[in-house]
């Protein structure tokens, strides 16, 4: 038994789950539930065995057997760190002037408040709150002293003053700093609501830029806050395991591709969560929570602009589409109210055992089949965005699967390269127009002469270009007709029809982004009833095209496991069977019981019996 055990718990001794998702989601709703654990959780009860259950419903009777037993929060407590706190960890580290120069700035426009605001917020504070500032300025700075030098790693419990050390700090950054944010925050807001929007993001912004709340000499360091996070997390760590206890992480809220990388590079038992809602449950929680329309659609553009970010946004600013696009694991928030959510507390359940016991039940059918859709958008030659998409009949039976990419016999986009196309190289790779038209060749040369003299900067990576952006560029108007590339969803449709298949009306699609406006056409025709998505593409397919005429299909935003996640939590340590038999030392085939019958014995009492 020993053996057994010894394996689970030297995989329960660490984890960290990072939240990432919209304002408004659901993430600090999910960090708290976590932190309740099983019982004050109260999941639903599994069904009493009868006529009529499923596979679902038997896989979750195994999950809550197994949590009820395993999750105490007494062993296994989540230790929940709000990225918002530490960016306050930022602001407290650079005192009372700097929080009030820094206040009010616009993370796009990058300006200050006038200085009779200024006056303002210094009257509204008080003399009270700026001396609890510098006070708490002056413990951030040692805490950052003591972090770096790395002192936690003393802690034992010989040396209770070590310990005790390093608890005073957990509570200032887990209490009190939550408690002094929100008493100062409120106080601004109560005056100042128009300072509302986005200064958090501003703050971050600056930490990811310039390693500080303050714009000053650049020095892009888009892991700066997510560093600090880790130091504050191996502190904790220290304290837990000197009392043997594992240490579990959640991190509310990561929204920067690089503060996710940071965690993935350092952590194989790091999983980056996902929790999305709908639109309409999103707006409605950042209205309850007194945010105004233009707050919120300010919030919408900075967390998911209709235009893609660029590369340099994405490293100094939120992206919270690509952290999306990142997860390895994925919660459908309902927004119903906790004590009544059903959902949201079996995905929980669902996740945690998982985690817990790797293999403990097999992937849902939606699992399965977006973890294919997830493996075919890597065969992807779109060097801007790739996307994997799945046909099933409503029998979850895979009848086709696409990925976006040119259609067979040409050339994907990361295979060809400007200066082939400049040099006239690798002719059979481009277009008659490409090579031939007069207007085209000279933009062609014109934009590769200007790529010349910093090609080296590429480092050897191939100049692949889009040859929709420089035909727009040439043109100057945009349309989705100028891509080469088939969509995801419309390669899969055309498999159907090219390679042959039985109709698929009534059947599903599965796509890690929601269909456009033209692929959403082409599923209503098909006859699909059902859209598994990931991430929701920009657009009007659902208002315009899914949800008109004599029947709706129904979209379905993914909740589940996949990506590198999928080989993690469903690939057991043990057979499930030699597992029952290590722990419980029954071993049916062998002879352990002299009470059984031999198969002599056997044939004879057969034989006496005709």
């Amino acid at each position: 038994m020993d053996l057994v055990n010894n394996v689970f718990e030297l995989r329960r001794k660490f984890m960290i789950i990072g939240l990432t998702g919209r304002t408004g989601s659901g993430c600090t709703t999910i960090a708290n539930l976590l932190k309740e654990g099983f019982n004050k959780i109260f999941p639903p009860i599994p069904k009493v065995d009868h006529d009529g259950i499923d596979n679902d419903a038997r896989k979750y009777k195994i999950e809550y057997t197994f949590l009820k037993k395993v999750w105490d929060t007494s062993k296994y407590s989540f230790q929940v760190i709000k990225a918002s706190d530490i960016i306050f960890y930022y602001v407290l580290k650079e005192g009372f002037d700097s929080f009030i120069d820094s206040i009010g700035c616009d993370p796009n426009k990058n300006q200050n408040i006038d200085d009779s605001k200024k006056e303002q917020l210094r009257k509204i504070l008080g003399e009270e709150i700026k001396s609890d500032f510098e006070a708490n300025c002056k413990i951030v700075n040692d805490i950052d002293a003591y972090l770096d030098s790395e002192k936690y790693r003393n802690i034992s419990l010989k040396d209770s003053g070590a310990y005790n050390e390093a608890n005073n700090y957990w509570k200032f950054i887990n209490e009190d700093i939550p408690a002094f944010r929100e008493k100062v925050m409120k106080l601004i807001l109560e005056n100042l609501p128009e300072l509302h929007t986005s200064q958090f993001q501003y703050w971050g912004n600056n930490i990811r830029k310039y390693g500080s709340i303050k714009q000053e000499e650049e020095s892009s360091d888009p892991s700066g806050l997510a560093r600090t996070i880790n130091k504050i997390i191996k502190m904790r760590r220290k304290m837990l395991d000197t009392y043997k206890l594992p240490a579990f992480f959640i991190i509310d809220t990561l929204r920067n591709p690089y503060e996710v990388l940071y965690f993935r590079e350092r952590y194989s038992a790091f999983y980056l969560m996902s929790i999305t809602t709908s639109n309409n449950n999103r707006q409605r929680n950042l209205v309850a929570a007194n945010y105004r329309k233009s707050e919120i659609e300010k919030i919408d553009e900075i967390e998911y602009p209709n235009k893609r970010k660029d590369i340099n946004e994405s490293y100094n600013t939120q992206d919270v589409q690509k952290c999306i696009e990142l997860s390895d694991i994925h919660i459908a928030h309902n927004n119903e109210p906790i004590e009544h959510n059903s959902n949201l507390k079996r995905q929980l359940i669902h996740i945690i055992s998982l985690i817990l016991h790797p293999g403990l039940v097999q992937p849902t059918h939606e699992e399965r089949i977006m973890q294919i859709a997830n493996t075919a958008k890597y065969n992807s030659g779109c060097i801007s965005r790739q996307v994997g998409a799945v046909v099933t009949d409503k029998n979850y039976s895979v009848k086709a699967i696409g990925w976006n990419t040119v259609a067979k016999g040409q050339t994907p986009c990361s295979l060809r390269s400007l200066e082939d196309l400049y040099n006239l190289n690798d002719l059979s790779a481009f277009s008659e127009y490409e090579k031939n038209d007069d207007r085209f060749r000279t933009f062609v040369k014109d934009t590769y002469k200007k790529y010349s003299c910093v090609k080296g900067n590429l480092n050897g990576v191939p100049l692949a270009f889009c040859f929709k952006d420089f035909y727009i560029g040439l043109i100057q108007e945009k349309n989705q007709v100028y891509t080469r590339s088939l969509h995801a969803e419309e390669n899969a449709f055309l498999q159907l029809a090219k390679y042959g298949s039985e109709g698929i009306e009534g059947g599903y699609l599965f796509t890690t982004a929601s269909p456009c406006e033209l692929c959403a056409k082409k599923a209503y025709q098909l006859g699909i009833t059902k859209i598994f998505y990931i991430d929701i593409y920009p657009g009007i397919s659902f208002q315009h095209i899914i949800n008109v005429g004599d029947r709706k299909i129904e979209l379905i935003q993914f909740s589940g496991i996949i990506g590198r996640a999928y080989d993690a939590l469903y690939n057991p340590f043990f057979a499930l069977k030699d597992e029952i038999e290590y722990t419980t030392k029954v071993n049916v085939k062998k002879n352990n019981s002299e009470k059984r019958i031999s198969k002599s014995d056997d044939a004879e009492k057969i034989k006496n019996k005709n």
